[in-house]
């Protein structure tokens, strides 16, 4: 556990100072960065699921992770709509004529298409657009505010809740899950997920660490410190239960295809969907947010 908090929080420097800098650039290199990492963790996900003797169909998968871009660039929510309803649709049509194919391939390639698929098409919105076509885009759904919440909260979970866990012990949480886990560790990360969230307010409201910096969004939440840091408060709790749901839920499809990591990429550490198994259930709290302030704006 403490080679994973580890590594998570060195990725964790690599990946922000990666952002940050192509950000200088266009948020487009953003972009074909996470979509990069979205075809991998399909791939990684696919195999997980033929380790369960599941057959998952690569046509559909394919055709979202191709499609799921340009889709989004032009239509925005509806793309991904779009997309994942069509791509849906290929893989009812191919389990009703190609017998070879079982209901529960047809469920598990359904189930891709949404984790990671949909899940992580959220980055996309929250790293934002300037333009859309021709058309001016003037939502914000959290620009790199947002991304710095959604790496944030996840890390300081993880590692406040190892700590408190180590340091108090106690009841176990989810023993049958991960046996490792303590209740006590759970209510540490809660701790650490409010703790992410409060240094990201100073670092971007109340210090304005970012202002001269080009393509990042130093826009406060509100005009009042006080509201804008309560805010931030409950998106760090919200995170951190859900950041912790993700991790456990992670670790038991693991414990169900009968594997200890989803991929290899990180010797030792697992692969791309090991590092975002929890990312992938803060984006939706971010991006949900964001909207809920943009709507009372």
């Amino acid at each position: 556990m403490l080679k994973r908090i580890l590594t998570a929080i060195v990725l964790l420097a690599v990946v922000l100072g990666t952002l940050f800098g192509l950000r200088q650039f266009s948020l487009f290199y953003v972009d074909t960065l996470i979509l990069i990492c979205m075809a991998i963790g399909v791939y990684e996900m696919f195999g997980a699921f033929r380790a369960a003797k599941y057959k998952p169909m690569a046509i559909p998968l394919i055709i979202a992770v191709i499609g799921i871009y340009p889709a989004l660039w032009f239509l925005r929510e509806t793309g991904i709509v779009a997309v994942i309803a069509v791509t849906v649709m290929i893989a009812l049509t191919i389990f009703t004529f190609d017998h070879k194919y079982e209901l529960k391939d047809f469920l598990s390639t359904a189930f891709i298409l949404f984790y990671p698929i949909v899940l992580l098409s959220i980055f996309f919105l929250i790293n934002g657009k300037t333009t859309l076509g021709d058309n001016p885009v003037n939502e914000n759904y959290g620009d790199m505010i947002g991304i710095m919440l959604a790496l944030f909260i996840p890390v300081f979970t993880d590692t406040f809740a190892y700590f408190t866990g180590m340091a108090i012990g106690g009841k176990k949480l989810c023993p049958e899950i991960s046996p490792k886990k303590t209740i006590a560790g759970a209510v540490g990360g809660i701790v650490g997920g409010i703790a992410a969230s409060v240094i990201v307010f100073l670092l971007f409201d109340f210090y304005g660490v970012f202002d001269s910096m080009k393509n990042v969004n130093v826009h406060a939440l509100t005009t009042n410190m006080n509201v804008s840091l309560a805010i931030y408060m409950v998106i760090g709790l919200v995170g951190a239960v859900v950041s912790e749901v993700g991790d456990l839920s992670a670790s038991w499809i693991k414990r169900r295809a009968g594997i200890k990591d989803f991929g290899k990429i990180f010797p030792g550490h697992g692969g791309i969907m090991d590092r975002l198994d929890s990312i992938l259930f803060v984006l939706p709290i971010i991006y949900l947010a964001f909207a809920i302030i943009n709507a009372v704006e």
